[in-house]
């Protein structure tokens, strides 16, 4: 396995990793992160969020990498210009919707600018204080017959966890499906996930991915934990992730983040009050 010397790009998770239960990134995450770049390690986001959401988390570390939206389906520049989107069709979308219209549950829809609701429901006022901006909710219907970056499935986790076993059996070699939270099922067109960003960004930089550190905490995490050399899991995270991680950290309440950039990337090189 490499050591910690070996790395020159670390793929950071955002949501339950990079910040905090209150959408905080904390003083000592942005300390550590400025160690990477005094050892010369890029550090790189890959979300299930929308671009627009990515940037200030971006911004607030003064990254100058590209960062992956939509699990992948959209990468971007630090400046915003988009290098790689994947789009699903609407016929997809249809079936998609058609499943989750069986468990009563809803589809959110994103494109490159917005994200689009049928309604306004508990789980949208929650998702439009993380994300930071409000649904469209004039345009829902039409946009379904458009091709889209992402789809995300939501309500209660076990009517989704029901669905994602549909989605699979139903639309396996058209999407790829994984939940970024246990209320979230988030789809994107096939072969596109978190496994592929980290190919993608270490194309985009020049660097193989024998040499790159990743850290996350949720199931759409595991394919970019078997992708990379370093896997970090967040400490709060279900065991099934993290017996695919080769490393394990503390939870994002208490400087997981922080730690383990420390000890499992920069090898023990510790930022000030750690």
């Amino acid at each position: 396995m490499p050591t910690s010397n070996n790395i020159a790009l670390m793929i950071s998770d955002i949501d339950g990793t990079l910040i905090t239960s209150n959408h905080e990134v904390t003083e000592a995450t942005k300390q550590a992160a400025a160690r990477l770049y005094e050892r010369g390690i890029q550090l790189s986001l890959a979300s299930s969020r929308p671009a627009r959401s990515i940037r200030p988390i971006a911004e607030a570390l003064s990254l100058n990498s590209p960062f992956a939206a939509f699990n992948g389906a959209l990468v971007a520049k630090a400046d915003g210009e988009i290098v790689a989107r994947s789009i699903i069709a609407p016929e997809v979308t249809a079936r998609v919707k058609a499943i989750a219209d069986e468990f009563r549950i809803g589809v959110w829809l994103y494109d490159e600018t917005e994200w689009y609701v049928s309604g306004r429901d508990a789980f949208v006022d929650r998702e439009e204080h993380t994300s930071g901006f409000s649904p469209n909710m004039d345009l829902y219907d039409e946009k379904l017959g458009t091709g889209l970056n992402k789809l995300t499935v939501v309500g209660k986790p076990e009517l989704v966890a029901e669905a994602e076993q549909r989605v699979w059996a139903e639309l396996p070699n058209e999407v790829s499906a994984s939940r970024s939270k246990p209320r979230f099922l988030d789809v994107t067109s096939y072969g596109i996930h978190k496994g592929t960003v980290v190919v993608r960004l270490a194309e985009l930089l020049g660097i193989s991915t024998d040499r790159v550190a990743v850290i996350g905490d949720g199931p759409n995490d595991v394919e970019m934990f078997r992708q990379a050399a370093v896997s970090i899991a967040m400490g709060q995270a279900v065991d099934e992730v993290k017996a695919v991680a080769n490393n394990v950290t503390a939870s994002n309440d208490d400087e997981g983040w922080a730690k383990g950039v420390a000890k499992y990337v920069l090898g023990g090189y510790q930022s000030a009050g750690m």
